[in-house]
């Protein structure tokens, strides 16, 4: 094993994930049959079998879910030097590999992406629009160096620091009842029907937990990948939603959806910048993280 090919632990990771050689290869830029090659190199390198084979598909074996941590550990240390040595060269060069959860994704990071890209053309970024698990999966996973959350789903691996704090407001065409109204009560929401995110969705999962908590129960009639299908359903009067206020701040303002207040019931939440404990972030990441900080 002292000669393991870290391009093999790359690809028996995408392997894992995808338990799919075809979606692996071209995840990791391999032809399928290149896929199988490295896999079978790496499973004489350790001396057992990584996959088996269960009718049409695959799964792992338990040497193959063995060696996963290990290999992330690994994929994480080969990142860590690569940025370490692109440290040497200042801010002149390098990456940036950035997940970020639909609302902050949409409304908030391509300011600083902006802003940052304006200070330092020569570092090249990566920004991927995923929800809250996929982007800490991402994370976990070293697909990307850290991430912007609307919050904290999973382990104790994943570092989370506090960023900024979001508020969900409800939303109503112009021409519903509510939008003449100072405020409304909690239990005139159980006749409503309502516009959810997907599971999976940190907006989601606050958004129900507030209402139970409060004794409300949603009637969901629709739900929706991301803010902007949210709004434009919401705007043709299928329905009312929560929403973020950084997402709809422009229709607010434009008349086009009116935000209503429910009496005794205010929904935060707090975004996260999330990151791998183990990770070491490079002088790009943390001016970068510093500069989101910064943002108004």
């Amino acid at each position: 094993m002292i000669g393991m090919d870290v391009r093999n632990l790359e690809v028996f990771l995408s392997v894992a994930k995808h338990l799919n050689f075809t979606r692996a290869g071209e995840e990791v830029n391999l032809a399928q049959p290149s896929v199988s090659v490295r896999i079978r190199q790496l499973e004489n390198e350790v001396g057992l079998k990584l996959f088996e084979q269960l009718g049409k598909k695959i799964a792992l074996t338990e040497a193959g879910l063995s060696l996963i941590p290990h290999a992330r550990r690994v994929m994480a240390a080969v990142e860590d030097a690569r940025q370490c040595i692109q440290e040497l060269q200042g801010l002149e060069r390098g990456s940036l590999r950035i997940g970020a959860s639909t609302t902050p994704g949409m409304y908030l990071i391509p300011k600083a992406v902006a802003s940052f890209k304006a200070q330092h053309p020569n570092i090249e970024i990566l920004l991927r629009i995923k929800d809250t698990r996929q982007v800490e999966a991402g994370v976990l996973n070293n697909e990307f160096d850290f991430g912007f959350v609307g919050g904290h789903l999973v382990g104790d691996e994943v570092a989370a620091l506090p960023w900024k704090v979001d508020q969900l407001v409800l939303i109503v065409p112009p021409d519903h009842n509510f939008a003449r109204q100072k405020s409304v009560k909690p239990n005139s929401l159980q006749k409503q029907k309502f516009i959810l995110r997907e599971v999976g969705s940190a907006t989601r999962a606050t958004i129900v937990n507030y209402l139970q908590n409060s004794g409300v129960t949603m009637e969901p009639i629709m739900e929706m990948e991301n803010p902007e299908s949210v709004k434009k359903a919401v705007q043709s009067g299928l329905g009312i939603a929560f929403i973020s206020r950084f997402a709809v701040e422009t229709e607010l303002q434009a008349k086009s959806l009116v935000a209503v207040r429910v009496s005794g019931l205010e929904i935060r939440r707090e975004l996260k910048i999330v990151y791998r404990k183990d990770k070491h972030l490079g002088r790009a990441a943390q001016t970068f993280i510093d500069m989101a900080e910064k943002m108004k």
